[in-house]
């Protein structure tokens, strides 16, 4: 007698079927047939759940985006803009299973899928976190910026950017160098906000 899976359950194994294959096979070599396979799924069953490869893709994006947000509110526990603020770095710089991934798109070229992906990402949960973040700061008066929200975001995105590229390499740095890579995005992200030095600690890479 065939199991009879719940829904969730379904996706959770295409969505680990499909990174594995895209992580070893590379996202242009990797077909449905060989996600269905991996996961055990008929065809049908993927197409029920995603119109197409891409879809999945942008869908995996968004599960740990999610996932990500649901971890952010446990920790930030309704505290001050500051900490939380400290929260959203912190789980930004220890945890982001996205990057090997992003990492294999950016090897195939495959420019325009991640870039859609990491935009709805943003646009649908990280800005909006960082955005109720800055408001607080505002209003409790612990944070000065000089432009707005939206400029103050962009600048904040264009500074993490610059501490962890995206498809980059920190491997050249080790122990005081990369201390150093790191700790001078803190302080320009706390000249952002307009922060004493020092408050937002050492970056999580740095031991």
């Amino acid at each position: 007698m065939r199991t009879r899976k719940e829904p969730e359950q379904r996706k959770q194994e295409i969505f680990a079927a499909a990174v594995q294959l895209f992580m070893e096979k590379g996202y242009a070599a990797t077909t449905v047939a060989d996600i269905t396979k991996a996961a055990g799924v008929a065809k049908g069953t993927f197409f029920y759940y995603f119109a197409t490869k891409d879809v999945l893709l942008e869908a995996i994006g968004r599960r740990w985006a999610e996932a990500f947000a649901r971890r952010y509110e446990e920790a930030e526990k309704g505290t001050d803009a500051v900490e939380r603020f400290r929260v959203f770095l912190r789980l930004f710089e220890s945890d982001d299973p996205m990057d090997p991934l992003f990492d294999q798109l950016i090897r195939e070229h495959q420019y325009q899928i991640m870039d859609s992906i990491w935009q709805k990402m943003l646009a649908e949960t990280f800005e909006p976190l960082l955005r109720g973040i800055l408001m607080q700061g505002q209003a409790e008066g612990s944070m000065h910026f000089a432009g707005s929200i939206d400029s103050t975001m962009h600048y904040f995105w264009c500074i993490f950017d610059a501490m962890y590229p995206m498809g980059g390499d920190l491997t050249e740095l080790e122990g005081e160098e990369l201390r150093k890579h790191l700790t001078m995005g803190h302080r320009l992200l706390e000249s952002l906000l307009g922060l004493e030095t020092g408050a937002l600690g050492a970056p999580v890479d740095v031991h």
